[in-house]
């Protein structure tokens, strides 16, 4: 990555490795008085930019209710725990009520057999799956770091092509400076100098004149 292929077609006005002379703290000082003068001219009777009232979560009725509950202050809702009973049924001689305490205790013993199936499955798996996570999130960490790197590798070369361009070009404005200078030094010597031989020649002719 070269300095020219970003900007080709820019022409870059300030060399700052070589203009030592620009004074960036007191610009920022004159930046700050102008901002801060433009936040006097603002008044409280000027329309505010943000508005007035805010709806959340439009799209979510659940988040939405929840947080009605939390503006009204009202006590949250109790898990309903009723299902996770196995409590026979208040009439005995129903036997509807029997059919729904049996596929309750159905429900419930097949829930115990997921839980002990899950707690296998991790015992004999978990470890293995949280090391190849670990792997996993240390290789894209390696790769992170290893592109940060580069990048700041990168903005080195970066940097180093432009002092060495402003530098070159420095010498380049120096020479040219000093050879304008020489130019507009010997422009004026020749100047004085037809200024001294115009004086002479009038005065020659004023006293061949007399």
């Amino acid at each position: 990555m070269e300095a020219s292929d970003l900007t080709p077609n820019v022409v870059v006005d300030s060399l700052p490795y070589i203009d030592n002379e620009i004074n960036y703290e007191g610009m920022r000082e004159q930046v700050d008085k102008l901002v801060d003068q433009e936040r006097r001219k603002r008044t409280k009777k000027d329309p505010p930019n943000f508005p007035t009232t805010i709806e959340l979560f439009k799209d979510s009725p659940i988040l939405a209710a929840e947080l009605q509950r939390v503006q009204l202050g009202k006590p949250m809702e109790q898990i309903d725990t009723t299902r996770y009973k196995l409590e026979p049924p208040q009439d005995n001689s129903n036997v509807e009520l029997w059919k729904k305490a049996v596929d309750n205790s159905k429900a419930q013993l097949e829930q115990q057999n997921l839980r002990l199936l899950n707690m296998e499955l991790l015992q004999k798996y978990g470890a293995n799956a949280w090391r190849l996570h670990n792997f996993q999130l240390e290789q894209e960490l390696k790769q992170l770091q290893d592109t940060l790197e580069q990048y700041k590798q990168e903005i080195l070369e970066v940097n180093k092509e432009r002092k060495a361009e402003q530098l070159q070009a420095g010498k380049k404005l120096e020479m040219l400076e000093f050879s304008w200078s020489d130019l507009v030094g010997k422009t004026l010597q020749v100047q004085f100098a037809a200024d001294s031989l115009e004086k002479e020649d009038s005065n020659e002719i004023t006293t061949e004149g007399k």
